[in-house]
């Protein structure tokens, strides 16, 4: 059975690579905690509830109904996913507890200098601040859904749900954008790699399946 072009990925992909190119631009241009007060310093009452639990859309606990989907109606596509899942993990977790430890988070490292927005019913976490997990969750599954639905529309919404998903990391308080950043590019890293992973394991099944002639 031959695979079925993704045509549509690579729009997900240029989406995803373009937003991070703007918190880049961003971040380079105002600064760390520059880049954070201005995201930060502007909120409204709609907003806040709205991020307060879209955040959760960057949960680890994502990876749970988008496997269980796969396993059901996507079984091929279940591979690309585990992968997604260790990869993004491991990257993610060793930068944050190993490389970075002492990595602050906004609500510690500016607590003096600067009133971080803060929303009630959001526990603040003062610690292990680079990268951001949510971030990384939420492009990795944003380019692999993407790969696995091949629609345009969704080549374009999931990479927006990822970048409000990032977005909303800092507009709660809980990284800065140099965390969000990094996660982004974990998780772009993690997704084509898993998704890279994934076509050879469909190669070489399809090339398993196919009887051998004799001469």
């Amino acid at each position: 059975m031959q695979e079925r072009p993704a045509n549509n990925f690579g729009l997900a992909f240029f989406f995803t690579v373009l937003i991070a190119i703007a918190m880049g631009i961003l971040i380079l241009s105002l600064g760390k905690i520059g880049a954070f007060q201005l995201i930060n310093s502007h909120h409204n009452q709609v907003a806040d509830q709205f991020f307060k639990y879209f955040t959760h859309y960057g949960d680890a606990i994502m990876w749970v109904p988008l496997g269980l989907f796969c396993f059901l109606f996507r079984k091929k596509y279940f591979i690309a996913v585990v992968a997604g899942v260790l990869i993004s993990t491991i990257i993610a977790q060793f930068l944050k507890r190993v490389v970075y430890p002492d990595e602050l988070r906004p609500i510690t490292y500016l607590s003096e200098n600067f009133p971080v927005h803060i929303i009630d019913g959001v526990k603040m976490k003062r610690a292990h601040s680079f990268p951001s997990g949510h971030s990384t969750t939420a492009f990795a599954m944003a380019l692999i859904m993407a790969h696995m639905l091949n629609k345009k529309a969704w080549s374009i919404i999931l990479p927006l749900l990822a970048a409000l998903a990032a977005y909303s990391r800092v507009y709660i308080g809980q990284h800065f954008p140099t965390d969000a950043l990094a996660g982004m590019c974990i998780g772009i890293f993690s997704a084509v790699l898993s998704l890279l992973l994934y076509r050879r394991f469909m190669q070489y099944t399809n090339q398993k399946s196919v009887p051998v002639k004799d001469h």
